[in-house]
Order: C-alpha cells, then sequence, then structure tokens
C-alpha cells in the first residue's frame, strides 16, 4: 500500500502527543498516514504490552489512520543497523512521500535515537546493493516534530493549524489511560496548541522543524 505521510515514534503515544491534531488532519483530508511506533513503550508504572498496544489500536482508530508497532527495546533504543534496516524495509514498503520524526534535542534518550534512526533509515531505504527487500525508495521530506521532554524555546520552521481538530487529538491521547491517568492532559494539549495558535494568528496550531527549505502556495501568505 502506497502512503503519503509515515510519522515515527519511539513509542506508542509520541505521535499524538506531538501532532495529533496534523494527522487527524490529514487523514480527514483524504491523506493516507502510517504511524510507526519504534518500540511498545513498556515497561511502564502502570502499563502493560496488552494494556498499551489495546490503548495504541484505538488513538489510531481515532485519528483514522493505521499503525505499525516495530519490536525495538523501550528504554534501550539505540541507532543500530538493526534499527536502521526494519524502518527502511517499512519505508520501502510504504514509499511515503513525507516522514515525520522525532527533534534531535530532546531530554529523552528514546527520542534522540529514534531522530537518529528516522533519518538514517530515509537514505538506507534508497541504497542499491543493500539486503532489503523491494525497490529503493527516498521519501522528498523529513520534518521533525517537537517532542515535550526539554523545556526549551525554540522556533519553528512552520506550525499546522489544528483548530477543528484538537479536540480529536485531545481524544487520541485520552485513550491511552496508563500512561495519563489523573494527569490533566487535556489542559495540557491545549496550552500548547494555543500558544502556538497565537503566534501563527489561529487558535490552535502544532510547530514542525525542517533542515531543508520548503516552499509555499502563495495563498497560504493570505491566511
Amino acid at each position: 500500500m502506497k502512503i503519503d505521510f509515515l510519522c515515527i515514534g519511539a513509542h506508542p503515544d509520541d505521535c499524538e502527543i506531538a501532532m495529533g491534531g496534523t494527522i487527524a488532519k490529514l487523514s480527514n483530508q483524504g491523506y493516507k498516514v502510517l504511524i510507526l511506533d519504534l518500540t511498545n513503550g513498556e515497561p511502564t508504572p502502570k502499563g502493560s504490552v496488552e494494556k498499551r498496544m489495546k490503548e495504541a489500536k484505538k488513538a489510531a482508530e481515532i485519528l483514522g489512520v493505521d499503525r505499525i508497532t516495530l519490536d525495538l527495546k523501550n528504554r534501550f533504543l539505540f541507532d543500530s543497523i538493526e534499527a536502521r534496516f526494519k524502518v527502511s524495509q517499512i519505508i520501502r514498503k510504504y514509499k511515503p512521500e513525507v516522514i515525520f520524526c522525532h527533534l534531535e534535542i530532546d531530554a529523552h534518550p528514546d527520542h534522540v535515537q529514534a531522530h537518529q534512526i528516522s533519518y538514517a533509515s530515509r537514505f538506507y531505504a534508497k541504497l542499491t546493493k543493500i539486503p532489503l527487500e523491494g525497490e529503493s525508495w527516498y521519501p522528498k521530506k523529513i520534518i521533525r516534530f517537537f517532542s515535550n521532554h526539554l523545556r526549551i524555546n525554540l522556533t519553528p520552521s512552520f506550525v499546522v493549524d489544528i483548530s477543528d481538530f484538537l479536540e480529536k487529538k485531545i481524544e487520541a491521547c485520552k485513550a491511552y489511560e496508563s500512561q495519563f491517568g489523573s494527569f490533566q492532559v487535556e489542559d495540557y494539549i491545549k496550552t500548547f496548541a494555543r500558544y502556538w495558535g497565537l503566534l501563527a494568528r489561529t487558535e490552535y496550531a502544532e510547530p514542525f522543524y525542517n533542515h531543508e527549505i520548503l516552499k509555499i502556495n502563495p495563498s497560504t501568505l493570505l491566511e
């Protein structure tokens, strides 16, 4: 199956927290989106593998997308040849035009390694004479989403207006009951989205970062 967007997170819930509104918006517009979890996210204090997978499935259904979870190790995620091959194989199989991945600056070691794996795998997927199945493929863009483990102030390359999809994002994040419990996830998500929305002159938004120059349509300048 050919897809448009591949969202790579270290753990189930990473993509939902960082860009759940954008994922819901893309899905609503008819784009094919796949979430790829590098690990199952367990163990955690109140979770289990079975519970986390059930929550991840529910969250993906809420956002209207498919999801694949690899068997790399939570807490010990590392940019290895094995990890690169596994992700590259997914890229070759589904041929995404754009990849979203973690920002390289983060307090969570798994997130940093997930960034490195994502960037390397994008390159590996296009190589010939390499032990991977299928034809080589090189996604046009790889864009980083912002994870919230490090409290730093960064200027994003752009934001996506998620005003019409904020509630969908909150619903998807709330699916992870074992991770958030009594934590006020709704207030947390709204506060961040409102901040970026104010800067972009809209109600709610999600920030993204990109190394390469992006082109835009003239109509965007009038929004």
